[in-house]
């Protein structure tokens, strides 16, 4: 399966965008009423979809009813995240475990000491050879 980083900017949007969608609805009700406009869906709803647009990129091995491979298409990625919990738990899961280790590598990297230069763009440095 292809996986995203859970920190990916695309994602991130996505998920505040739906945060502020559902603050802005539940405004609409006055405290200790409880209601439903028009058209909203639920918020497992919402996160299913940004999930399957946004971090489930591909995947293999999924079959259909006849056991045909299934292709990674996005509303069949709302559907499976949506009617299986464990699914989208792995999903998650996965995508966290992916922007961690991407902290780790960058992390790792950033640290590494830098080799010696003169201070030209052209590698590590050297003495300057005679003209002998």
């Amino acid at each position: 399966m292809l996986i995203a980083p859970v920190d990916s900017p695309e994602y991130q949007v996505a998920i505040e965008r739906m945060q502020r969608r559902i603050w802005r609805n539940d405004a609409v009700f006055a405290e200790g009423s409880v209601g439903v406009l028009e058209g909203e869906v639920s918020e497992k709803r919402n996160h299913c979809m940004v999930l399957a647009k946004y971090i489930v990129k591909d995947w293999q091995g999924a079959q259909d009813h006849d056991g045909n491979a299934l292709p990674y298409d996005e509303a069949i990625g709302v559907s499976m995240l949506e009617s299986d919990l464990e699914f989208f738990l792995f999903v998650i899961r996965s995508a966290e475990s992916f922007a961690k280790q991407v902290q780790e590598e960058r992390k790792e990297t950033l640290e590494k000491p830098s080799p010696a230069s003169s201070g030209k763009a052209s590698g590590q440095g050297r003495k300057p050879q005679s003209a002998s």
